[in-house]
């Protein structure tokens, strides 16, 4: 089972994840929020039902995507917290030296992608798997963790119980410090149950995966995941957030989901912080001549 932490208390939450791969942050969200959150995927999850029923698709999983943008109560509450922006700067801030200079570049992490998972009843387990695949990333086996070794984490918020029996996210204690040849199998997988208001935070080298649903009910989980600010983000939201709603966003948001100009240039826009071009300009992210 995985062990369980105050979200408060971030250095004991680093501890285990460094230990384990993966921790449980207890008092993340009050039972308030997390309803807001599921009322927002709603509608999306809705549609995405509908539309596999009447092409007699299998249900499976249905996922929102661009939760992001979609829930003002996740970007601006939930992933706003100081304490777990603290943990995923631990594992994913990148200071170094330049190379011809003692100017110190320091880059903090980004959105990667964001979505509601809504696994249904009769679904099966996921493939166990490291999120990092994605990015082509190898390790080599570890005694302890090395800071750096990972270039990703994702947190997976309850929207309701989860359990072994409804779904809950299966992850392997200690898979994160394995070479790149050894593979997990089922029976080394421990469920991370979850109440509502409580977090599964993991390096994208644990390997895990989503359980099956057993029961007769959805087992509904909102998924935020993260990268370091050189990585290229697994989903494309720049080509769907429109302008206008970026703008409304907070700061810290906005600079959460990349509008922001990491020193020296990663990320620019006509040279300037895409923000501050975003707030001269009333004609959009990218004005003419």
């Amino acid at each position: 089972m995985a062990r369980c932490i105050d979200l408060s208390d971030v250095q004991a939450a680093i501890d285990v994840v460094e230990r384990d791969g993966c921790v449980i942050l207890k008092g993340f969200s009050s039972h308030e929020d997390v309803q807001k959150v599921n009322k927002d995927a709603e509608p999306y999850l809705k549609a995405i039902f509908q539309d596999h029923v009447s092409k007699s698709i299998p249900l499976g999983t249905a996922r929102c995507s661009r939760l992001f943008g979609r829930s003002t109560t996740a970007r601006e509450k939930w992933l706003q917290q100081p304490a777990l922006n603290a943990i995923l700067e631990h594992f994913l801030g990148t200071t170094t030296i330049s190379y011809n200079s003692d100017d110190i570049i320091k880059t903090s992490p980004i959105l990667s992608a964001s979505t509601t998972m809504d696994i249904r009843p009769g679904e099966k387990a996921q493939k166990l798997h490291r999120d990092d695949f994605i990015w082509q990333q190898t390790h080599t086996v570890q005694t302890t963790y090395k800071p750096g070794a990972d270039v990703g984490m994702g947190l997976i918020v309850a929207g309701v119980d989860t359990t072994a029996e409804n779904g809950a996210t299966r992850f392997v204690p200690g898979s994160h410090l394995w070479g790149h040849d050894q593979h997990p199998t089922d029976d080394q997988a421990v469920p991370a149950e979850l109440k509502v208001g409580e977090a599964f935070l993991f390096l994208s080298s644990t390997a895990h995966g989503g359980g099956a649903n057993s029961t007769t009910k959805n087992r509904t989980a909102h998924g935020f995941f993260f990268c370091r600010a050189y990585i290229r983000p697994e989903e494309n939201h720049y080509l769907w957030w429109k302008e206008d709603e970026v703008r409304s966003w907070s700061r810290d948001a906005q600079r959460q989901a990349g509008y922001v100009l990491d020193i020296p240039f990663i990320g620019h826009c006509d040279e300037v912080d895409p923000i501050e071009r975003f707030r001269a300009s009333g004609s959009g992210i990218f004005p003419g001549p």
